[in-house]
């Protein structure tokens, strides 16, 4: 299942989250943007959403460096 980002405290999944495709660095690096634009208080859940898009960018950034290595 997958949702979109609509506002602050909600889950900012990706497009990509439901299909087993990794983003792109860009993508995911957008997704983090958009789910942090206008927030100025932190639930846990919403930490821990923004630790899980994180690790989605460094895996993308990897793998883009593999790829390009």
């Amino acid at each position: 299942m997958t949702s979109t980002l609509t506002g602050p405290g909600e889950p900012g999944r990706t497009p990509e989250a439901g299909t087993g495709a990794a983003p792109s660095s860009t993508a995911a690096n957008e997704a983090i943007r958009r789910f942090v634009a206008g927030r100025t208080v932190w639930s846990k859940e919403a930490l821990a959403e923004l630790d899980r898009l994180r690790g989605q960018w460094q895996r993308a950034v990897r793998a883009e460096m593999v790829k390009a290595a």
